[in-house]
């Protein structure tokens, strides 16, 4: 007898949790303070209605030490159907066209010792451990690309187009 309590027991409180997830008449989780969604009415919390939240971009420091200390960079054009590459200098600070490509290149920054952490972007010291460049890259007045080339790391976060390729290949004094 015990047994069938036991077991009628566990089958009813399996029906009622079945049942309970059938109701359509739920809330939905709505967060103190969250914008209503105007379409529906309702508060967009959590899930698939909830706004992502902006990216904060990092800060970048460079180094008093390192400021200037290198006029341009040594960048790679590569043609990825001829497979044919092209070095160019790019002078630091100006817009640059790179010749046939219909593509600008501005590097902004340069930081031997590339570090990230805390919200900031900086050089841990002035030794070619880590060299990256910031830069931006339009095409057609419109800019496609703004990031960071890294010499050591190529394909890390590497600028992407259907016909050109670029690697940073030195920082020019």
């Amino acid at each position: 007898m015990k047994f069938s309590l036991q077991t009628a027991t566990l089958v009813t409180v399996a029906l009622l949790g079945l049942s309970a997830c059938k109701k359509n008449d739920e809330k939905p989780l709505t967060l103190p303070g969250a914008p209503m969604d105007a379409t529906h009415g309702n508060a967009m919390g959590a899930g698939m209605g909830m706004p992502k939240a902006a990216k904060k971009e990092s800060q970048v420091v460079v180094p008093e030490g390192l400021k200037g200390k290198w006029k341009s960079i040594q960048i790679a054009v590569v043609d990825k159907a001829s497979k044919k590459e092209t070095l160019h200098v790019v002078p630091v600070g100006k817009d640059f066209l790179i010749p046939g490509t219909g593509l600008t290149l501005r590097a902004d920054n340069l930081l031997p010792d590339f570090s990230m952490g805390d919200g900031v972007i900086s050089s841990k010291s002035e030794n070619m451990e880590n060299p990256a460049a910031q830069v931006r890259i339009s095409e057609g007045g419109e800019e496609r690309f703004k990031g960071w080339a890294f010499l050591k790391f190529p394909e890390t976060h590497a600028f992407e187009h259907p016909k050109y390729a670029l690697k940073l290949m030195a920082f020019v004094p």
